[in-house]
C-alpha cells in the first residue's frame, strides 16, 4: 500500500520497482532521463493511477488509517510543502482551470447509477486530496530556481497579509518582501517573525524587571563588597552601569549560550523541529532533553502544564504572546523615555527614577567590551 502512495508522490524506491505497472516504469524512465521533474512525475503517475481502481482503493485505505492520516497531515502542514503545492497547482492549470483528468466529468463516459455515481464521487474526492498531498514535492531540481521565489511569496507573505486577526498586517519598510542574505523570502519572513517573538519575550522580562526594581524589590541575599543601599537609589539602567564588570560578563555569556543553543539545528531536530529559516516554527526554543548533562526544567513549560494542549490552543497562546510582547516593547521603551525626560511620558512622572546615562551606548560607534569596566 505504501508503495502505491509513494508512486503517486513521484517517489519510487529500488525495492518497489519489481511490483510496478508498465506505465509506472515508463514514467520512471523518463524521470531518470531528466525529461520529467518531481512534480511532473507525480502528476503523470496520478493521471494513470486514477484509471486504476485498485490503486486508488489502496490509497483511500491508507488515508483512512490513523498512521496514514497523521503522516498526511504532517506533510500538508509543512510550510515548504504548502508553497510548492500551490506553485504546482497554478502551473498545471490551463486558462485558470485544472486539467480535465482531475475533474469528475472526465470520467463520466456512460450514465452511472446513483450508487456508482456516489462511489465514484467519493473516490475522486479522495483522489483530489491525494493530488494535493502526493504529487507536489515540486521542483527540487529543474524548477527549483523558478519556484523558490514564487512559492515562498505565495506562502508566508500571503499568510501575513491575509491574517484577519488584529493588529492588521503593517510593514512600512516592506521587509517581508525581501530576501535577506540571499535566502528565500520564506526564510526572511521566518527570521523576522522569530525576531519579533524573541524581542517581545525579552521586553516582557525587561518590563517586569524594571517595575520590580523601581519598587525596591530584590533578592534577600547580598554580595560581599557591594553597596546594595546605593543600588536601591539608582534607576534600573544605572544598576547595569554600576554592576561589577565580572557580573555583566557572566550575564552576557549566559545569554549568549542560551542564544546559541536556540539556533542549534541538532537540538531542534532532536525535538522533531527545524530551524525557523528552514521551515521550522518561529519562536520555538528547543528543550534540554537531549543534553548529556540533564537540566531539570525547560525554558518553555518547565512544569509540563501544557503538554496536552491542542494545536488550536497553542496557536491562541502564541498569538496572545506576540501581542503581549509588542505591548511590552512599547511599555519598556516608555519606561526608558520617562527615565530621561519629564516631557516624554508625563503620566509616569514621579514613578520612575531618573537616569543620566545613555541606554544606547552599546550601539554607538566606539563602544567596546573594555568600556564595561569604565
Amino acid at each position: 500500500m505504501m508503495r502505491r502512495v509513494l508512486t503517486l508522490a513521484g517517489v519510487v524506491s529500488v525495492s518497489a520497482i519489481n511490483g510496478l505497472n508498465d506505465w509506472e516504469l515508463e514514467n520512471l524512465a523518463h524521470y531518470r532521463a531528466g525529461e520529467l521533474n518531481d512534480a511532473e512525475l507525480g502528476l503523470a503517475n496520478l493521471k494513470m493511477g486514477l484509471r486504476d481502481p485498485s490503486m486508488m482503493s489502496e490509497v483511500a485505505q491508507w488515508m483512512r488509517q490513523p498512521d496514514g492520516r497523521d503522516r498526511l497531515i504532517k506533510m500538508m502542514a509543512d510550510p515548504e510543502f504548502q508553497q510548492q503545492a500551490k506553485y504546482t497547482v497554478e502551473k498545471i492549470k490551463v486558462d485558470g482551470a485544472l486539467p480535465s483528468f482531475l475533474t469528475f466529468e472526465h470520467y463520466a463516459k456512460r450514465p452511472l447509477s446513483d450508487a456508482e455515481a456516489s462511489k465514484a464521487k467519493a473516490i475522486l474526492s479522495q483522489a483530489r486530496e491525494a493530488t494535493t498531498a502526493f504529487h507536489a514535492p515540486a521542483a527540487k531540481r529543474a524548477n527549483r530556481a523558478a519556484s523558490r521565489s514564487a512559492a515562498s511569496r505565495m506562502g508566508g507573505l500571503d499568510e501575513l497579509q491575509e491574517n484577519p486577526s488584529p493588529p492588521k498586517y503593517w510593514d512600512p519598510l516592506s521587509l517581508a518582501t525581501q530576501e535577506f542574505w540571499e535566502q528565500s523570502n520564506e526564510a526572511t519572513i521566518g527570521f523576522l517573525r522569530h525576531a519579533e517573538i524573541k524581542h517581545g519575550r525579552v521586553a516582557m522580562a525587561g518590563f517586569i524587571g524594571y517595575c520590580i526594581h523601581e519598587n525596591g524589590i530584590h533578592f534577600p541575599w547580598t554580595y560581599p563588597g557591594v553597596d546594595w543601599a546605593a543600588f536601591e537609589k539608582m534607576s534600573a539602567p544605572a544598576v547595569w552601569d554600576n554592576l561589577p564588570v565580572g557580573a555583566r560578563l557572566q550575564i552576557i555569556v549566559g545569554v549568549g549560550i542560551l542564544e546559541a543553543y536556540g539556533e542549534n539545528s541538532v537540538a531542534l531536530e532532536a525535538d522533531g523541529e527545524a530551524h525557523y529559516m528552514r521551515g521550522g516554527k518561529p519562536g520555538y526554543y528547543p528543550t534540554f532533553d537531549s543534553l548529556y548533562h540533564p537540566v531539570p526544567f525547560n525554558l518553555y513549560d518547565p512544569f509540563k502544564l501544557f503538554e496536552d494542549q491542542t494545536e488550536e490552543q497553542k496557536a491562541r497562546r502564541l498569538f496572545a504572546e506576540i501581542n503581549n510582547g509588542r505591548l511590552a516593547m512599547i511599555g519598556l521603551f516608555s519606561l526608558l523615555l520617562a527615565s530621561k525626560s519629564d516631557e516624554a511620558v508625563p503620566i509616569l512622572n514621579g514613578f520612575i527614577k531618573k537616569y543620566d546615562g545613555d541606554v544606547m551606548a552599546p550601539f554607538t560607534p566606539g563602544f567596546s567590551v573594555a568600556s564595561l569596566g569604565a
